[in-house]
């Protein structure tokens, strides 16, 4: 990330993300590779993110997260769709990963 190049690319996927996702012809996300992507994000991610004696770890539970995420999100994002609809549910699930992410990645900075 501390390249521009690679800035630039992560921050349009994560654009073409949040506004594919409220296309009605949006494809579900266990799609084989659109999950290949999802998995792949966040092996990187997890690994990235780990100390570095446990990358390897990081990475494995970055892809777990990736592939059980897919499938519980799937089955709830097509429930709270029924009520709903997908622009709404697309929004307030942006919202709550937003809101995870940085719940984790400031967890170091809060002292109590």
């Amino acid at each position: 990330m501390q390249l521009p190049l690679i800035a630039a690319g992560g921050a349009v996927m994560a654009a073409a993300e949040v506004a594919g996702d409220k296309m009605k012809t949006a494809p579900d996300r266990t799609v084989f590779l659109g999950l290949l992507a999802r998995t792949i994000t966040s092996g990187f991610a997890g690994a990235a993110l780990a100390p570095s004696k446990h990358r390897a770890a990081g990475a494995t539970l970055g892809i777990g997260a990736a592939i059980g995420s897919s499938y519980l999100g799937l089955a709830t994002r097509k429930w709270a769709m029924r009520r709903w609809g997908q622009t709404t549910t697309g929004f307030v699930e942006d919202a709550i990963v937003f809101a995870a992410a940085m719940m984790i990645t400031n967890a170091k900075r809060k002292r109590f």
